[in-house]
């Protein structure tokens, strides 16, 4: 977890969000377990080089020849090979594959889409302002005119939010100054916020970072850092809907209600609708086609500038075109072997314009929502692992509450951006005054893909193995497990570990976690009366 010095920026953004779970998960770890053979789960190889069996869980250790494991699915491709590939202390090549964890009973149905429908209007995120009063509506609940005042005092929060020492923060690998901040606070445009806003509907056309001000500086509390912007607010997926209400002085960014949080976003990135009922018909196509890969990349196209090169991450979801009703051919391409789907793009009047584009069937795709299952949940997460830590989903990567919104989105699930371990309605635990064997045995019955969390980290459960539970989650630091080191270590990566690494003040993950929630409708309690 960051340990923030000037508490000011901080705490206003825990203030306008939702609950003390940050989005930057700074942790430690530190296993001190014996070297264990590895064993080898049911349809994969091991092949081990020279010696007959290896050990390869030291952190610290390059593999030798004797030492060399190379772990192969039936088919012959190369799962691990920890001649290139170094893992955590307990965490073993066989591991770092999604079906080891998976066992014969994980594909059963947590929730039926309607399920989910329920969930997700029961645990829509509430967006609200330092006094801990002011709300901001819902997406759904916004009308055609909004109260300025609100909108004011969500500005007001962030003017209050500047340094009260600028020399503590740096751009550019420079002190700030007064003035720089002042610059930003006028740049919100409050004295021109009406008292009653004309509201407008929207999308976002790509994916990027939202801010505190209207400004792509990357400011923060220490010369060398490029991790942990103070400006930064969240990311912003492609194609969210989103309310707009404000502009900045200078014309270049919006202020713009998204699911979970409001913020400021480049106005280039939002496309306007031409009224509500357009943009609710927007949000409920006939069909979907969702991203399952870790992301995808729409390609160059000479005929489109707005789509070429986008990224997609996962979960981003588009509006599937039938084949029937889809253009034999789009900017002097056939469409064989493509899913056609409509994007909507900025147009130069700053409205939707709708753009087909191609989709290859050979693309991480599914048309439609994915069965939530526990199988399907731990290959999803598998399929980030390695991938980069971005705190509020900078550097086009994501932290730990990040990676759990991508995953669960390709369920259809909407978690809020943080508070998700306040999850209504689901199965869930409080471990906060269990004793290490109580929590032990209550992850252990967790179906895989639940989610275990504490103060500052949310992580999501793989599986049990020789008494220790792992998981998987977008980690900034940690320690390793003792006996052993006390150094920091800064995976900045989604990482694989066991529980039982440790944080800054060598607690264990184990020792620290309060919720354990898996993704099912609670069954209300039996009462007699």
């Amino acid at each position: 977890m960051r340990n923030k010095k000037q508490k000011t920026l901080p705490v206003l953004l825990a203030l306008c969000l939702i609950t003390p779970i940050f989005s930057g998960c700074n942790i430690v770890t530190n296993p001190n377990v014996e070297p264990s053979l590895p064993t080898i789960p049911e349809g994969t190889t091991s092949e081990v080089t020279t010696a007959t069996t290896s050990e390869t869980t030291e952190e610290t250790t390059e593999p030798s020849a004797e030492e060399r494991v190379i772990l192969k699915t039936p088919d012959g491709k190369t799962v691990i090979d920890t001649t290139y590939v170094r893992t955590i202390a307990d965490v073993t090549p066989e591991m770092m594959n999604a079906d080891y964890w998976i066992g014969e009973d994980d594909n059963e149905i947590l929730m039926t889409p309607e399920e989910i429908e329920e969930f997700n209007y029961n645990n829509r995120a509430i967006i609200k302002a330092a006094d801990n009063k002011t709300i901001m509506p819902h997406l759904e609940d916004f009308g055609d005119t909004f109260d300025g005042n609100i909108l004011r005092t969500f500005l007001n929060d962030n003017a209050k939010s500047v340094p009260k020492d600028p020399s503590k923060y740096y751009l550019n690998g420079k002190p700030t100054t007064a003035e720089y901040w002042q610059g930003l606070v006028a740049l919100s445009n409050m004295d021109s916020v009406p008292d009653t806003i004309a509201v407008k509907y929207g999308f976002s056309t790509k994916r990027l970072t939202v801010r505190m001000f209207p400004t792509e500086d990357r400011v923060f509390e220490s010369a060398s850092d490029q991790y942990f912007d103070s400006l930064l607010y969240s990311e912003c997926m492609p194609y969210m809907p989103v309310v707009v209400l404000h502009e900045s002085t200078d014309g270049e960014y919006l202020y713009v209600v998204f699911d979970s949080f409001s913020a400021w976003v480049r106005k280039d990135a939002i496309a306007l609708c031409k009224d509500r009922k357009d943009w609710e018909a927007r949000q409920n196509p006939g069909q979907w086609l969702v991203v399952t890969e870790r992301e995808i990349r729409l390609g160059n196209d000479p005929y489109s500038p707005l789509t070429t090169d986008l990224v997609l991450p996962m979960g981003t979801r588009m509006e599937l075109v039938p084949a029937k009703n889809a253009p034999k051919s789009i900017n002097q391409r056939t469409t064989y072997g493509n899913y056609v789907v409509k994007v909507p793009t900025r147009g130069s009047d700053g409205y939707i314009k709708d753009e087909l584009v191609l989709i290859p069937v050979s693309d991480d795709v599914n048309v439609g929502y994915l069965p939530l299952t526990p199988a399907n949940i731990v290959r999803q997460a598998f399929k980030l692992l390695g991938d980069r830590y971005g705190w509020g989903g900078d550097l086009q990567a994501n932290d730990c509450t990040g990676i759990t919104r991508e995953i669960y989105r390709c369920f259809g699930v909407l978690l809020p951006r943080v508070g998700q371990s306040a999850s209504k309605g689901v199965f869930k635990v409080d471990m906060s005054n269990m004793k290490e064997k109580e929590k032990l045995q209550v992850i252990s019955e967790l179906k895989p893909g639940s989610l275990i969390s504490f103060p500052g980290h949310m992580t999501i459960y793989v599986g049990t193995k020789d008494g220790k539970p792992y998981v998987i989650s977008a980690c900034g630091t940690f320690i390793m497990p003792a006996p052993g080191s006390t150094d920091v270590i800064h995976p900045e990566s989604v990482i694989l570990n066991s529980l039982y690494v440790r944080n800054r003040s060598l607690v264990t993950w184990l020792d620290k976690s309060t919720t354990a929630l898996t993704m099912k409708k609670a069954v209300p309690e039996n009462t007699e009366g």
